[in-house]
């Protein structure tokens, strides 16, 4: 696709002391443009701002003056002084400036609001996010996702936590090292796996293999090759998925099903470096680079005795977790990018309703990635290849109703004990405050991103 019209003025400034939370790294992500899908997303850091101004203007651009910052977004719907986000002891406050249509923040009308963690911002057709948790990434002072938009598409990110793992790989794949990739089903493990291939520098093949559709009783003759003769139905030499990859890499899909006895000759090939087919009397030489990736508990099959402990000490060099596709919404619209420009036949052609973008970044997406791209794979064909709408989209996404954020287990107990501590000072912010050891004005934040009303505890 064209290059991204997008410029950068400056950077911006330090930040004063302790002026951020221990826990917050303020910044907007512009993840989405329905008019323009393939511009790339972008993270902008706010860290040392004291106001953002957004409003109509071409090309999209932003650019930073002292401790302002002013985005410039290229949509008809957006007035020219669109909305201001303004710095205040409680946090960032959204300001609805007058705009003739109006903003939206999770897809309910706004005109001033206290942002919170996660929160998606409508403006026209274009989706932002706003982002404050670092979860310890302290470092991360990037403006733009520019350490990821020159790697394979599959670990493109605006996500700290998403970029984090992808730095990590990024600097194992050019060594030997083996690479486990844990994930649910549909989270993108062999693209993975194809894009260390491809930073790996390796000269040889991209060999996947699926463990758990290979044939039982030919598991190893399809992964070592065999000797005509050996078996009934081989009638000529085979070489094998392994010596298929030699000089590249096996991405072995799906590694808890492999049974047993092949899991013995597999260790052989990761401990010698060297394959016997089935029938031959000597082994072959093999330099093969070796990713697995499983949904499955190998823990869990080591200690019910499924799966060799030894063959997995081999394969557990690096482990990478894939997060699912509801952990890392941030990401939904380099996604879309990705897929549309994969599955169009004439991607400039292509834009997104609002009502449509707004379906895709608020379902849950159970089946991960593999569902959202059999959503647009779908919508494009409906679309004739032009505008997505609404009910170019799958029903479950099209009715989808969030039943509320998914906690992780440490922000459960953080609402509790603020819950608790709300109770037993009948709503003294003040008070929940010294016992948090924490200002009030960030006991209002969390419990406006729990959803708890501090006006219910008085009285």
């Amino acid at each position: 696709m064209s290059d991204d019209p997008t410029r950068t003025v400056s950077r911006a400034p330090e930040p004063d002391g302790d002026s951020e939370g221990d826990r917050e790294l303020p910044r907007l992500l512009l993840m989405f443009d329905g008019r323009n899908p393939f511009s790339p997303a972008v993270r902008l850091m706010l860290t040392g701002l004291e106001e953002v101004s957004i409003g109509r203007g071409a090309p999209r651009s932003w650019t930073r003056s002292g401790r302002a910052l002013e985005l410039r977004i290229n949509d008809f719907e957006i007035s020219r002084q669109h909305v201001r986000l303004a710095r205040t002891a409680d946090g960032w406050e959204l300001i609805d400036l007058g705009s003739k249509n109006g903003t939206t923040i999770n897809g309910v009308r706004a005109t001033r609001t206290l942002l919170v963690d996660g929160d998606v911002i409508e403006l026209g057709a274009v989706m932002v996010m706003y982002r404050d948790e670092s979860r310890g990434y302290r470092d991360a002072a990037d403006l733009e996702m520019a350490s990821t938009a020159t790697l394979p598409a599959a670990l493109r990110t605006v996500s700290l936590e998403v970029e984090h793992r992808v730095g990590a790989l990024v600097k194992i794949a050019p060594s030997t090292v083996p690479v486990l990739i844990r994930g649910e089903t549909g989270t993108g493990k062999e693209l993975t796996a194809r894009a260390i291939h491809d930073l790996s520098g390796r000269r040889g093949a991209f060999v996947a293999v699926n463990c758990g559709a290979l044939p039982r009783t030919l598991v190893e003759s399809e992964l070592f090759g065999s000797k005509r003769g050996a078996f009934s139905g081989a009638q000529d030499d085979r070489e094998g998925l392994v010596r298929r990859a030699d000089g590249g890499t096996l991405f072995l899909d799906e590694i808890a099903e492999l049974p047993e006895q092949s899991q013995v000759a597999l260790l052989r090939v990761l401990q010698e470096g060297e394959v016997r087919p089935v029938g031959a009397a000597h082994s072959i030489h093999v330099d093969v680079r070796v990713v697995a990736a499983t949904h499955q508990d190998l823990e869990a099959r080591i200690a019910d005795g499924r799966f060799r402990q030894d063959l997995y000490a081999r394969l557990v060099g690096h482990i990478v977790t894939l997060l699912p596709l509801r952990a890392r919404r941030e990401d939904i619209g380099t996604l879309i990018c990705t897929i549309l420009d994969r599955v169009a036949a004439d991607p400039s052609a292509l834009t997104v309703q609002p009502k449509a973008a707004r379906a895709l970044f608020t379902y849950g997406y159970p089946l991960n990635i593999r569902e959202l791209e059999q959503a647009l794979r779908t919508a494009v064909v409906l679309a004739d290849g032009h505008e997505i709408h609404l009910e170019h989209l799958p029903e479950a996404i099209r009715t989808y109703r969030p039943s509320g954020p998914e906690l992780r287990p440490e922000d459960r107990a953080l609402r509790d004990r603020l819950a608790e501590l709300l109770r037993d000072h009948r709503g003294n912010v003040a008070a929940v405050g010294r016992s948090f050891g924490k200002a009030p004005s960030q006991i209002r934040r969390w419990c406006r991103r729990f959803g708890i009303e501090i006006g219910s505890f008085r009285g």
